[in-house]
């Protein structure tokens, strides 16, 4: 039995440098060999995988690893998405509004927070603030035979406080910690509302109350549910930094090329968007809890290509919303 610790962006290295171990080592030969690791990213959070390899072979690894890996992750966009939407309203705003850009910068700095920080501030305190969970997400519902527009869900979500914290900062309330708390807000939730997977749950037979954004729809690979999957639809295909990520976004997007887009400043129709696009390229995935699909690279292509547009519009949003508040 081996114990470890690491973030869990590096579990899927500990797994292949483990077992690569046991091989080496002719662990894998033996009738079964346990692996149990423990995973903490955050305070109070610990994350647990447990993998049991029987007899037969790197192919019975697989299978194994597969029907016994459970991370438990919770449904936020990851830390790299947010980065990069951030980077890009950043970049955005150097080269148009240099001056609304300080006074971002400005507000953050009574907090002693930067950019990329603000970004991912609410989910490093969700779980200390139970009751902003719903911030994160709307939840409109999806049904094969369903409305093509459903009725969107009550409030508290993603759209009720994109709204609060905009007239919240339009009032100029609040000290200056609360402020760079509301900047902080919109420069996530508007990468959240532009996650198709955050504006979406699919109600079916296998899930008649909901699949939590794909939460509960199960995959195989790195990644375990397909929201987690498209949690990363920024960087599927590539090895590369977030600034790097961001300047092909921008190279790929510029601002020019999504006038008609930018021109839609109705925060419910971004989430209809998302939305529609969930139906149109997330849900092309056959679910089966009990096999698991494996996502091809197409799929996987599609996604970035999906993802990356996706986070244009986000940062080029989050910069108009950011100069007309601030």
């Amino acid at each position: 039995m081996a114990k470890t610790a690491t973030p869990v962006g590096e579990l899927q290295t500990l797994i292949d440098d483990v077992l690569s171990k046991l091989q080496a080592t002719g662990a894998l030969a033996q009738n079964s060999v346990e692996v149990d690791v423990s995973v903490g990213e955050t305070a109070g959070r610990t994350y647990r995988l447990a993998l049991k390899v029987s007899a037969g072979g790197q192919g019975a690894v697989a299978s194994s690893m597969a029907g016994f890996v459970d991370l438990g992750a919770s449904p936020e966009f990851n830390a790299e998405g947010h980065h990069v939407i951030a980077l890009v309203m950043e970049k955005d705003l150097d080269a148009n509004s240099p001056a609304t850009l300080v006074k971002v910068k400005q507000i953050l700095a009574a907090a002693d927070r930067d950019i990329r920080e603000a970004a991912t501030f609410p989910d490093d305190i969700r779980n200390q603030q139970p009751q902003t969970k719903p911030f994160h997400f709307i939840d409109i519902p999806f049904e094969d035979d369903g409305p093509v527009n459903p009725p969107l869900p009550s409030a508290p979500h993603v759209l009720s406080k994109i709204k609060d914290f905009s007239d919240s900062l339009t009032a100029g309330r609040g000290s200056a910690q609360e402020k760079a708390d509301a900047v902080s807000w919109l420069i996530h939730m508007f990468g959240d509302v532009h996650q198709p997977l955050h504006c979406i749950e699919h109600r079916s037979e296998l899930h008649p109350d909901g699949d939590r954004g794909g939460n509960s729809f199960k995959i195989r690979g790195a990644k375990r549910n397909l929201h987690s999957l498209w949690d990363s639809a920024v960087n599927v295909t590539q090895s590369l930094d977030e600034d790097e990520i961001a300047d092909q976004i921008i190279q790929a997007h510029p601002r020019s090329s999504l006038q008609t887009d930018l021109g839609v400043t109705n925060p419910e129709k971004w989430a209809r968007a998302s939305f529609k696009l969930a139906k149109m390229h997330a849900y092309t995935l056959e679910e089966d809890p009990a096999n698991p699909p494996v996502v091809s690279m197409a799929y996987k292509k599609n996604m970035e290509k999906v993802g990356r547009k996706q986070a244009a519009l986000a940062g080029y949003r989050l910069a108009d919303r950011l100069k007309a508040l601030l």
